[in-house]
């Protein structure tokens, strides 16, 4: 016979693997029941719309899943968020499901929707919708490897591939997080709002050294104004805005090993995005400047060029020295620079190619003191080849007459062994260049 400890111990084991039994059972059809039932698609649009603001056009099919937790699928979804803020193409919608509540079929409660592949295009006129769009959604929205394919008056304007975006509500905050592939490079993006209409922004490409930190307030209807850290290369770049048609720069500066300078200006947005800006130079290293310029827009570095030819814009100079350069659609125009302590050379330039091809033709003109109270009026005409800095005259002329091709190829010559020495820098040492001119008399 069993003794009464033994018959004690198997009765509570029995007793726990009923319980375990009926915990699986329970288990198993809690969250199978759903897979027997039909989900209405007009219930699943109208919460989608309610909850997060997202408007799908048609469902054609509704797949539960149990793992990795309960969720409904939909494939090859098209929707849109907000009126056309965000339109999105081909793309798998899931919406993961709240685990106390899936058996409510007339309102579907769901914690997050994770949308995976396809395209999103990202309309920038209505961007501040979309902020707006953000503060009032309550649920967690979640892109993967998707495109987000960004819109400016309904034209292409950049492109971020294989995107991660996220949506949260952290308490009193919403955050946005984007990490992706642009121009074929990382880049990381965070944007922070709080109830409070405190925003801050902040962007990183790591593997080209570019670092962008905003904040901003929201005034009224489209004005905000607040502050910008930019950092490009080692270059730092610190400016406070207002921005009502356009944006205005205030107390700026920039600062780095090549250059600071103080600056104020304006940036369109719209119909395009444009440049007017005007710097006040107070230190040039033209010596480590040049050769900075020459690696990256004059070699074979596709990403350097892709972003120089979307900046279109006006840039004044004045101090040190005085000139505008103008940079329409890659083409790059130096127009009217007087330089040099007395302001004594007028240059004119244009860069027609970037690249290890890159080409710049110049026209440079000076007036040379030759004798006491004796000057002549020089003009050389020619181009430069950056990647080999290589310097061709095509033409001089004195007092307005031409010399000959042989006198042009002696100037020349003398031009690269005597002041170029394999390094365009030198040509803008102010010392080495007056002697050269002297010396042609």
């Amino acid at each position: 016979m069993l003794s009464t400890k033994k018959l004690n111990f198997t009765l509570k084991n029995k007793k726990k693997f009923y319980f375990i039994l009926i915990f699986i059972f329970f288990f198993i059809t809690y969250f199978n029941v759903p897979k027997l039932l039909n989900f209405s698609p007009e219930s699943i649009k109208e919460n989608l719309k309610n909850d997060s603001n997202i408007k799908i056009s048609s469902i054609s099919k509704i797949e539960y899943k149990i793992f990795p937790t309960p969720r409904l699928s939909i494939l090859n979804s098209n929707f849109t968020i907000g009126e056309d803020i965000v339109d999105t193409n081909n793309s798998k919608l899931e919406i993961i499901l709240n685990i106390t509540k899936i058996l409510n079929f007339k309102k579907i409660k769901y914690k997050k929707l994770l949308i995976s592949d396809g395209s999103l295009r990202i309309n920038l006129d209505n961007i501040n919708q979309l902020l707006v769009n953000i503060k009032k959604n309550n649920k967690k929205l979640i892109f993967k490897k998707s495109n987000l394919i960004f819109l400016k008056k309904n034209n292409f304007s950049f492109e971020i591939n294989d995107a991660l975006m996220r949506i949260d509500k952290l308490g009193g905050k919403k955050e946005l997080n984007i990490n992706g592939n642009f121009l074929n490079n990382e880049i990381f993006i965070r944007f922070v709002s709080t109830l409070k209409n405190q925003n801050n922004l902040s962007v990183k490409i790591p593997e080209l050294d570019i670092e962008t930190k905003v904040s901003f307030k929201k005034n009224n209807l489209d004005n905000f104004d607040g502050s910008i850290n930019i950092e490009v290369f080692n270059n730092f770049l610190k400016f406070n805005f207002i921005k009502e048609n356009n944006i205005k720069l205030i107390n700026a500066f920039v600062r780095s090993k090549l250059v600071n300078a103080a600056l104020e200006g304006e940036i369109d947005l719209n119909p395009n995005f444009f440049l007017n800006l005007k710097f006040k130079i107070t230190n040039l290293n033209m010596e480590k400047l040049l050769p900075f310029i020459q690696k990256t827009y004059f070699s074979n570095n596709p990403n350097s060029l892709s972003f120089i030819k979307k900046i279109n814009g006006i840039f004044t100079f004045k101090s040190k020295f005085k000139g505008k350069i103008t940079n329409k659609n890659g083409e790059v125009l130096f127009e009217n620079f007087e330089i040099g302590k007395s302001k004594s050379y007028l240059l004119n330039a244009k860069i027609i190619e970037f690249g290890k091809k890159g080409k710049v033709t110049f026209n440079l003109i000076t007036a040379v003191n030759y004798k006491k109270d004796l000057f002549k009026k020089i003009q050389i005409i020619g181009f430069i080849i950056p990647s080999t800095s290589k310097v061709i005259f095509e033409k001089v002329l004195i007092e307005g007459k031409e010399l000959s091709t042989i006198k042009v190829k002696e100037y020349e010559n003398i031009f690269e062994d005597k002041l170029v020495q394999d390094s365009l820098a030198n040509i803008f040492n102010e010392i080495k260049i007056d002697k050269y001119f002297k010396n042609l008399f």
